[in-house]
């Protein structure tokens, strides 16, 4: 359902009258929607659902990942506006649900997921979910890099990167201590933004220094980007806990941390804005395009199960879109739903054999897609 575009547990009837559907997948018994609503609140509530989905969702991470030994971990909580009756209040003042959700850079795929009610902060226990995240991976595979926005800016986070040998780029959220770092700089002490071709960015410039946070003595880079305000009203952004930066001199400042220490000031910069793509970006696609938004029920743990779901949907399309030929790989599932999904055909049923009519010009693209799967060998389990 979800891989159609079909969001609604209403929606199972569309699956239910395809006669040539349930004909060529041999679907002799569909549920009601009742029946799909009953299992998500059975089902959801049992204590081990979450291990169960890890398990399911390994088998697709691997054949992906089987060549993968180090991956990036992007991680980041979305909110989903749900007028249910158990949704709590987001910090957007929206009633619903604010889930973490981690996602592998390399392949899109989403690893690990706590849904959480709205009136959870982001920030918290965000150094639990980072290791959910590596026990969701597959068997020898771990995460050698940590990208997250200034909700992971945390003294115990950093310190377990450390630990564990995770480079990471963190944002940094303003502080006293950073403004009069800022305040004590020339602009002499500023080397020129470039971007991924070297070239310098009229108005931005970086800065880095040595910086500490809490009690956690090991120093760690931190690097300040600042941007000119240029006819524009300057965003009171002065507090010491905005996560946004701070409007000082005609200048709009803003930091990330890290102890990739082998990398440019402009490297570091454009390797954290990755994470919008990897991350902020991914997060959108098995919500509008799988249904992950789209809660079907009132009760909180079947909701949770439903994006669970969403989020397996989303895996196995994003493992075969990197098998897909060339022209549609990089296409979302909306646009492979129209020219793939959706290809008009008309199923005869011979004697003991069923064929699938269609167009030349579709059947050389079906074959394609079905040739490259069918080549497709994943490792072992």
């Amino acid at each position: 359902m979800q891989h159609e575009g079909s969001f609604h547990l209403d929606d199972i009837r569309q699956l239910q009258d395809d006669e040539a559907l349930c004909t060529v997948l041999d679907l002799n018994k569909l549920p009601r929607a009742t029946t799909l609503g009953d299992w998500l609140r059975r089902m959801g509530s049992q204590p081990q659902i979450q291990d169960a989905w890890m398990k399911v969702n390994k088998t697709l991470l691997q054949p992906a990942l089987h060549r993968c030994k180090k991956v990036t971990l992007d991680i980041d909580a979305t909110e989903i506006v749900a007028h249910k009756a158990e949704a709590q209040w987001t910090y957007n003042k929206h009633k619903g649900f604010m889930p973490m959700v981690g996602h592998i850079a390399q392949t899109g795929q989403v690893v690990a997921v706590d849904f959480r009610q709205g009136n959870i902060p982001p920030a918290q226990d965000n150094l639990a979910f980072i290791k959910q995240c590596q026990q969701s991976l597959p068997g020898g595979c771990t995460i050698n890099a940590l990208r997250i926005d200034a909700a992971g800016y945390q003294t115990k986070i950093i310190e377990y990167c450390d630990e564990q040998d995770i480079e990471y780029a963190i944002r940094a959220k303003t502080s006293a201590a950073m403004r009069a770092q800022i305040e004590a700089t020339s602009d002499s002490d500023w080397q020129p933004l470039r971007d991924k071709t070297g070239q310098a960015i009229s108005g931005q410039d970086t800065y880095r220094t040595s910086f500490c946070i809490g009690g956690y003595e090991k120093a760690f880079s931190l690097v300040i980007q600042r941007k000119a305000l240029k006819g524009q009203t300057s965003p009171d952004l002065d507090s010491p806990d905005s996560a946004e930066g701070v409007s000082l001199g005609g200048y709009l400042y803003r930091a990330i941390a890290t102890n990739r220490d082998g990398l440019s000031d402009s490297q570091i910069i454009h390797w954290y804005n990755q994470r919008g793509e990897d991350s902020e970006n991914r997060i959108k696609e098995p919500k509008l395009d799988f249904g992950g938004d789209t809660m079907p029920c009132s009760d909180v743990k079947a909701n949770a199960l439903y994006f669970l779901i969403a989020a397996l949907s989303y895996n196995l399309f994003a493992l075969m879109r990197q098998l897909l030929p060339e022209e549609l790989a990089q296409h979302r599932a909306m646009t492979l739903l129209w020219r793939l999904y959706a290809i008009a055909a008309k199923v005869v049923k011979t004697g003991r054999q069923l064929f699938v009519k269609l167009k030349e010009k579709h059947r050389t693209l079906l074959e394609q897609v079905l040739l490259a799967l069918k080549e497709f060998e994943p490792p072992p389990i």
